[in-house]
């Protein structure tokens, strides 16, 4: 608490200048880290494009499909049968083998989900289905399961 001992006065005086120093650095956009960034960018394209191919090569279920594939398939599916709904999302509890098993969940209860399998050590793209089911089954939000 470094400004523990200010006066009020001091204090409003203080917010004013944050105020106007925030507007004016969000306004005026800083032309050297712009530049700087971009060149990172450019320099490191490359390595980046080489490393999420070897990332995405290694994450392939057993039929040689990659996840993100899965992901996609499962949101066309989701579209076709159903509305996408704003704060939910596809939860693969299945697996990935299959991308018309996936249940879809109001966004709490998939951050939830998700950190009760880090508490229990669960890797998420397993089949745990049966560890989660008590807690989508007594949501009282809209939940869709497609399996």
């Amino acid at each position: 608490m470094r400004h523990r001992y200010k006066t009020t006065e001091q204090k409003e005086a203080r917010k004013e200048y944050m105020k106007k120093y925030m507007k004016k650095r969000r306004s005026e956009p800083n032309e050297e880290y712009i530049a700087h960034k971009m060149k990172r960018r450019s320099e490191h394209k490359l390595e980046r494009n080489v490393y999420m191919k070897g990332y995405n090569a290694k994450d392939v279920n057993a039929a040689g499909v990659t996840r993100q594939q899965i992901r996609v398939l499962s949101n066309r599916i989701l579209f076709k049968k159903h509305y996408k709904l704003h704060g939910y999302e596809i939860h693969h509890c299945f697996g990935y083998e299959d991308a018309n098993k996936f249940i879809y969940i109001p966004r709490t209860l998939h951050q939830q989900i998700h950190q009760m399998l880090r508490d229990d050590k669960i890797p998420a793209y397993s089949n745990h289905w049966n560890t989660i089911r008590d807690m989508v089954n007594s949501c009282d939000e809209y939940t869709f399961i497609s399996c």
